[in-house]
């Protein structure tokens, strides 16, 4: 779990309608720590010309002497805070591989006061005492440190992290000014979605883009109104926009907007303010009044999207706005993006939260890669988050990590069967020349497939490292993960005539075993679902039919007998008195315990003969009836009786001898398309 670290920044008064003066006394309360006095070492106006200079409205030499001042003096207004400094440097505790230095620390800086949020702190540089002193607070490497913004109006209200998400991109590049960089940011966003897009080498134009609209969507020459009609008819997880920022003058204030398209205006642009905004992405549902759409996160990519204007008004910068409004998750730009900086900005951040990954580490890692890459601008000081997350944040994440791993092995075993069977089907009608172009192709399509499931299991097996109490959930994943690729393998080759000493071969059955084994530890890790057991056993009668293993087992805690009839009377209870996801899947696990209960040595009388093959029958009526023909557990179910028949029987020819009552199963199991699950 991340270390948090909460600084929180007081004045007497109303949060807006003051000026930054040296003569404001704020209050600095860092934790537990007792409350310290702090005053702002500069003017408003001295402020403001030192904004200037970072929004590159100065010549080269002012901005970096500005920059760098500003940076100092910012550092040691952090560095009057003994609390914070006691924090910073307080050892971690409790992180298991003893390396706490690269343990990123969350320091969640809370500020009502409006025209503190002027204030560039993502700039500043490490005072004495600090982590990284004298290095960039937010770049040194002693101690990562991710800074996030927060309003106390802003309550840490209970957020559901989204595990499938959904993008909408907004751009907008109005006729009198500078191109927008959208084809970059569209690509960049295209790429970061591949392993979850479910793209066929045979699909025409019309097909991928329907699949890819399907978790992207794209809003070209962004209006008020289009926006907010694309927000009010979907229910997007995020939200992108690419905009220039305008400021608007009035007689007694400055603001900064969005520059949007417009009809009604004669220049065809309207300033879009951040309130405005905020009720846009946060609009009613069409036909679902009182009901508001909410996205998770929320990037804007434009010049002073974080930037707040002078305070002489009410309100603050758009980030802080939709902040206020409840986005949970805000990343802006305090200051103009580079046209590099703000690809770098949009690829870093969403490659890494549709694999569910924490933030926070994506914008620590995100702000050294633009300093890296950039050494002209200073695009990593730019970037702004706004943050108000649940207490639950951790166990959301590593919820969101496995979903979205196991949607991206399911989708590239799926297209990966989808090759295996449409190559097979026609092989045979082929001539010798066309036969061979397809066989190259299918083999491409196998690669790719393995190259995607590697990836997910690698982070699979990471989040175990990382999250030790979901090792138990996570290797029952990787099993089946395993065994859906052996199964992929099996029907890459021909069918029936599968070499056990060739190189597939030998990969299927190490597959096969690395299943099986997961499958036992994920047991004892946690001894909850019968499903493990069933699993364990299906799979070491497969590899004792491949002399692979000696039979009986020469383990005794793994006798079969006994496993059998372990996994059996657990799932009668289930069945019979557990809640309805146990007592659905209880029924599951008890039809293919009746399938292979004739290969069980040593059962009980009463286990064997034709009434298993009623009780397996039974069973699945059963299972059907309480959780619907289309159901994932169903699905699941009806795919592993599939694997007895088109895998294991005709991969070991005559060991098996329930082929009849597993297609009677099949008949009561009925098909249906993969429905969506939550792992």
């Amino acid at each position: 779990m991340m270390r948090k670290i909460t600084l929180e920044l007081l004045r007497h008064g109303p949060p807006h309608n003051q000026l930054l003066s040296p003569l404001t006394e704020y209050i600095a309360l860092c934790e537990n720590h007792s409350a310290v006095t702090l005053h702002v070492p500069f003017e408003h106006n001295q402020m403001l010309y030192r904004l200037r200079a970072l929004s590159y409205q100065l010549g080269p030499e002012a901005r970096e002497f500005q920059m760098g001042d500003t940076a100092r003096v910012l550092g040691q207004l952090l560095g009057e805070i003994p609390g914070l400094t006691a924090d910073l440097n307080r050892q971690r505790t409790g992180t298991g591989d003893g390396d706490t230095a690269e343990q990123v620390t969350h320091l969640r800086l809370i500020i009502s006061a409006s025209e503190l949020a002027l204030l560039p702190f993502e700039l500043a540089t490490a005072p004495n005492g600090f982590p990284g002193e004298g290095q960039a607070l937010s770049l040194q490497t002693q101690q990562p440190i991710c800074i996030t913004r927060e309003t106390r109006r802003v309550a840490q209200e209970y957020v559901r992290w989204p595990r499938k998400p959904r993008i909408l991109f907004a751009f907008a590049s109005p006729s009198d000014m500078e191109t927008v960089p959208a084809e970059a940011h569209l690509l960049a966003l295209r790429e970061a979605l591949t392993p979850w897009l479910a793209l066929s080498d045979d699909y025409d134009d019309e097909k991928r883009l329907k699949v890819i609209g399907g978790r992207l969507s794209v809003l070209p020459n962004a209006s008020a109104e289009s926006l907010e009609d694309a927000c009010a008819k979907n229910d997007y997880t995020h939200v992108h926009i690419l905009a220039h920022g305008v400021q608007t003058n009035t007689p007694y204030d400055s603001r900064f907007g969005l520059a949007f398209h417009s009809d009604r205006h004669p220049d065809g642009v309207e300033a879009i303010s951040g309130d405005r905004l905020a009720t846009i992405l946060r609009t009613p549902r069409h036909n679902q009044p009182g009901r508001f759409t909410r996205p998770a996160v929320v990037t804007l990519a434009s010049c002073n999207a974080g930037n707040v204007g002078s305070v002489t008004g009410v309100g603050a910068s758009i980030a802080h706005a939709l902040h206020e409004a409840g986005v949970p998750l805000v990343i802006a730009s305090q200051y103009p993006l580079s046209f590099g900086g703000s690809v770098v900005f949009v690829k870093d951040m969403y490659e890494g939260l549709l694999w569910g990954e924490d933030p926070r580490k994506l914008v620590v890692g995100m702000r050294r890669r633009l300093h890296s890459y950039f050494k002209d601008k200073h695009d990593w000081a730019s970037i702004v988050t706004y943050a108000s997350l649940p207490p639950n944040f951790d166990t959301q994440l590593v919820d969101a990590r496995i979903q979205q791993s196991m949607d991206c092995i399911s989708i590239a075993l799926k297209m990966a069967d989808r090759a295996m069977s449409a190559f097979l089907t026609s092989e045979s009608q082929l001539p010798p020349v066309a036969s061979s172009v397809e066989n190259h192709a299918r083999r491409d399509t196998l690669a790719r497939a393995q190259q995607q499931v590697s990836e997910a299991k690698a982070r699979l097996k990471l989040a175990i490292d990382e999250h030790p109490e979901q090792e138990a959930r996570i290797l029952e994943l990787l099993a089946s993960t395993e065994k859906r690729e052996a199964q992929m393998l099996y029907h890459s080759t021909q069918q029936g005539k599968l070499d056990p000493s060739s190189k597939e071969g030998m990969q299927l059955i190490s597959k096969l075993e690395t299943s099986r084994n997961h499958y036992w530890s994920s047991y004892l890790k946690q001894r909850k679902s019968p499903s493990q057991l069933v699993q364990f056993l299906s799979l070491t009668l497969l590899l004792q039919y491949l002399d692979r293993l000696p039979r009986p087992l020469d383990q005794p805690e793994q006798d079969m007998t006994s496993i059998w009839l372990s996994a059996h009377v657990q799932s009668l209870n289930d069945a019979d008195h557990g809640e309805r996801s146990n007592r659905v899947w209880a029924y599951g696990t008890l039809t293919e315990l009746y399938l292979i209960a004739e290969h069980i040595d040593g059962l009980p009388p009463a286990y064997c003969g034709e009434s298993l093959t009623n009780k397996a029958l039974e069973a699945a009526r059963k299972l059907v009836s309480l959780a619907g023909s289309t159901s994932f557990e169903v699905f699941s179910t009806r795919r592993q009786i599939e694997r007895y028949v088109y895998w294991f029987v005709p991969m070991v020819p005559g060991a098996y001898n329930i082929e009849a009552l597993a297609k009677q199963l099949l008949n009561v199991l009925p098909a249906c398309d993969e429905p969506d699950w939550d792992y």
